[in-house]
C-alpha cells in the first residue's frame, strides 16, 4: 500500500525560498565562476543516447513524401 506524502511545513518552504531570493557577495562570486566555466556539461552518455532517439523512428510519424 502506498504511503501519502507528508505536507510540507509552509513556514518551513517560506523561510527557504527567503533564502534562495537573497544575493549574498558568496552567491555572486560563485555565479561568477560558474559561469566562466560556461554552464553545465553535458556527459558523454546523455549526448550518446540523445543521438540514439534523434534516429529512432516514432509511430504515428513518417516522412513526407
Amino acid at each position: 500500500m502506498k504511503k501519502k506524502p507528508r505536507r510540507k511545513n509552509p513556514h518551513a518552504v517560506a523561510l527557504g525560498r527567503l533564502g534562495g531570493l537573497v544575493r549574498s557577495e558568496a552567491k555572486k562570486r560563485a555565479n561568477k565562476q560558474n559561469g566562466r566555466k560556461g554552464g553545465l556539461v553535458k556527459s558523454l552518455k546523455k549526448t550518446l543516447a540523445a543521438r540514439r532517439n534523434a534516429r529512432r523512428p516514432r509511430p504515428g510519424r513518417r516522412k513526407k513524401v
